[in-house]
C-alpha cells in the first residue's frame, strides 16, 4: 500500500495527542448554514449534471477554543429529490506560530441512498492536512486530501484570498484555488481545475447573507469533459 495515507494519519495522530496536553476552555459552539448553488462543482467533478441545482445545508460544532470541531454537511439534489451525499469531518486548527495555522483532519463521504446500498463501495474515507500562511500577502493556503479507500489517490490545492472594501463598509472576499490529482477518483494525475470566485458576505442582524459566483476552468478532461463551469450561489448563516 502506498505510504503517503500511512505518514498523513501519524501526523493527524500526534497533533491530536498533544492538543490533549493543553488545557483549553470547553465552552462549545453551534453554528448552521444553508447554501443554495445553481451546480454542485467539486475538485473540478460536476457531482450534479446537467444544470441541476441543489441545497446544501451545514452543521458544525466547535469546542470552545480547544481547536476541535465537528461538522456534518449534506447535498440536497433537486434532481434526485433527495439528500444524495452525507459528509463528516471532524477537524483541529492551531495557530502554531503568529504567521501559521494549521489544520488536520478526517472526512467520511457517504453517498446514502444508491440503491442497492453497500458501505464498501458508497463511503470513503479522506485524511487532510493544511497550513495557511496569515500574516502573508492574500492568504496563501497549501492542502493535501488523501483518500484510504474508493478514491484511493491525493488531491492538493493551492488557495489564494483577499478581502476588499468596497463604499459604506459592504465587502468583496475573493478566491482563487489551484487544484492538483494525484489519480483520486480518476486514473490520471495532473493540475485538474483553476476556481476564481467572489462573494459579498452581508450581516442582517443574528444572520449572515453571502451571495457569491464562482468560475471553474476545468485543465484535465479525467476530471470533466466541459472547459468550464459557472456557479452561483447564496449562503445563510446562523
Amino acid at each position: 500500500m502506498n505510504q503517503t495515507p500511512k505518514t498523513v494519519h501519524l501526523i493527524l495522530t500526534t497533533l491530536f495527542a498533544l492538543t490533549l496536553f493543553r488545557p483549553q476552555p470547553l465552552q462549545a459552539q453551534w453554528s448552521f448554514s444553508l447554501d443554495g448553488v445553481s451546480r454542485y462543482i467539486w475538485r473540478g467533478f460536476d457531482l450534479n449534471p446537467n444544470n441541476h441545482p441543489a441545497l446544501q445545508p451545514s452543521l458544525t460544532y466547535t469546542l470552545g477554543k480547544s481547536g476541535f470541531s465537528v461538522n456534518v454537511w449534506g447535498s440536497f439534489s433537486f434532481k434526485d429529490h433527495h439528500l444524495n451525499e452525507t459528509d463528516l469531518t471532524l477537524s483541529y486548527t492551531c495557530q502554531a506560530t503568529e504567521a501559521l495555522s494549521v489544520t488536520a483532519g478526517f472526512t467520511h463521504y457517504g453517498w446514502y441512498f444508491n440503491t442497492p446500498f453497500r458501505f464498501s463501495d458508497h463511503t470513503s474515507q479522506e485524511l487532510y492536512g493544511s497550513i495557511t500562511l496569515t500574516k502573508a500577502p492574500l492568504n496563501p493556503t497549501f492542502s493535501v486530501y488523501a483518500d484510504i479507500t474508493n478514491g484511493s489517490g491525493i488531491y492538493a490545492s493551492l488557495g489564494l484570498g483577499q478581502e476588499l472594501t468596497l463604499a459604506q463598509g459592504t465587502k468583496l472576499d475573493l478566491s482563487a484555488t489551484l487544484g492538483y490529482t494525484r489519480r483520486q477518483w480518476v486514473d490520471a494525475s495532473g493540475l485538474s481545475h483553476l476556481t476564481l470566485g467572489v462573494a459579498c458576505p452581508l450581516s442582517l442582524g443574528g444572520i449572515s447573507l453571502t451571495p457569491s459566483a464562482g468560475l471553474t476552468f476545468i485543465l484535465m478532461d479525467a476530471i470533466n469533459p466541459a472547459k468550464q463551469e459557472w456557479v452561483l450561489g447564496v449562503s445563510l448563516g446562523f
